[in-house]
């Protein structure tokens, strides 16, 4: 299926910031460490709900993010659950399913109605928004951040692109 390598992307770009996060965070003052926790929570809060409305589940959050900030632990796991979820739905999901239409309500109350592929789509462009934010933060205080772009993940996976790359090159 056209979305499971931007689906695996997904969660290798996710690993990568939470790695570099968790082993800077404590040189991030604690307003922005904070910050950190709380935007990638709140984008796996959001794969969240969407996962609930694809699968038919019932949702887990009645907000776009949860009132406590979780422990980094527990950030990982629901991140890594998640991501996992999307990358297998990703990669099994029939042309049927993805042009099949959700209705559902905001946690702001208002109605939508979108495609499952538009819901990836979604998925997608919010976490890639948001992990930029998070990476924004680190790189605001000198710390690292990831180098987490799709064409640098492409290469890792596939190292003979490099090869094949410098053979054509020269």
């Amino acid at each position: 299926m056209p979305f499971a390598n931007a689906f695996k992307y997904k969660k290798w770009a996710n690993s990568e910031l939470l790695a570099l996060g968790e082993s800077q965070l404590h040189l991030l003052p604690e307003n922005d460490a904070v910050f950190f926790i709380r935007i990638l929570n709140h984008t796996t809060v959001v794969d969240s709900l969407f996962i609930s409305r694809i699968s038919g589940t019932p949702e887990l959050y009645s907000a776009d993010n949860t009132v406590e900030t979780p422990t980094y632990s527990e950030l990982k796991a629901r991140v890594e659950s998640n991501d996992s979820w999307l990358v297998l739905f990703s990669e099994t999901a029939t042309a049927e399913t993805m042009s099949q239409t959700i209705s559902f309500k905001f946690t702001d109350g208002d109605y939508g109605i979108l495609s499952v592929e538009e819901v990836m789509i979604h998925l997608l462009t919010h976490g890639s928004n948001h992990r930029g934010m998070a990476s924004r933060t680190l790189a605001s205080h000198g710390l690292e951040r990831p180098k987490d772009t799709f064409n640098r993940y492409l290469h890792e996976l596939e190292p003979s692109r490099r090869e094949e790359a410098r053979r054509v090159s020269t």
